[in-house]
């Protein structure tokens, strides 16, 4: 519970400091200097998620300087976008139990989601936009155990949501943004172990169904070519 509200203050705080510099440049720009946000037929962009793979359900250490999740944007038509995302993480390392005996853990998280956006009209360098997103996202753990130690488990999250956020470009060609989604999204996971006899067994865990207000949000960096 905790970890939760402290991401959801921690996205606040970017969303108002972002939303509040695009505020400041609006004030401070005139008309004719504004930087005006890119939204007609044929533009394109890169995308950062600043949040990483959490963007599709997971948690876990971003990967290089902008995050793990990466994509791309393109307006079909004026102020109507396409785009989609992938992220990947991974992480292994070694560690000795108590029992003394050394194990080499290891987890791989990969997502993928696609969407569309539609943009209104602008307020001066500031664009919002409401739009879908679907995404699917897969965790492998392994705690690189031999024996009865040995253990593996799977997650995959399944998800619809509806998205509202907004584009500021502080300067030509480069937009920094905050987003909100609203949705449905499924949960599965399994864990595969040795049996009393020795063999490997895998157990199906739970399935999870939530509709809610993503706990986490995203803030991403767009360059557009």
């Amino acid at each position: 519970m905790a970890r939760s509200f402290s991401k959801i203050v921690a996205f606040a705080f970017v969303l108002t400091f972002v939303f509040g510099m695009a505020c400041t440049s609006q004030a401070q720009d005139g008309a004719k200097d504004v930087n005006k946000p890119l939204t007609q037929k044929g533009s394109a962009a890169m995308l950062f998620e600043l949040a990483g793979i959490g963007t599709f359900g997971f948690s876990g250490p971003a990967v290089g300087p902008f995050g793990s999740a990466v994509g791309m944007k393109y307006f079909i038509s004026d102020d109507m976008a396409l785009f989609i995302l992938a992220g990947l993480n991974t992480k292994s390392g070694d560690t000795t139990q108590p029992s003394t005996v050394s194990a080499k853990p290891s987890m791989t998280t990969f997502g993928i989601g696609a969407g569309i956006q539609a943009h209104f009209r602008p307020l001066y360098s500031t664009s919002p936009y409401v739009g879908g997103e679907v995404s699917f996202g897969s965790s492998s753990r392994d705690n690189g155990g031999s024996g009865a130690a040995d253990e593996k488990s799977t997650t995959s999250v399944f998800g619809v949501a509806a998205i509202a956020g907004f584009d500021w470009f502080f300067t030509p060609g480069l937009c920094l943004g905050g987003e909100l989604s609203l949705g449905f999204s499924s949960t599965s996971a399994s864990t595969t172990g040795p049996s009393e006899s020795g063999s490997s067994v895998t157990t199906d865990m739970q399935s999870a169904t939530t509709i809610a207000l993503a706990t986490g949000g995203s803030v991403h960096l767009d360059v557009y070519f």
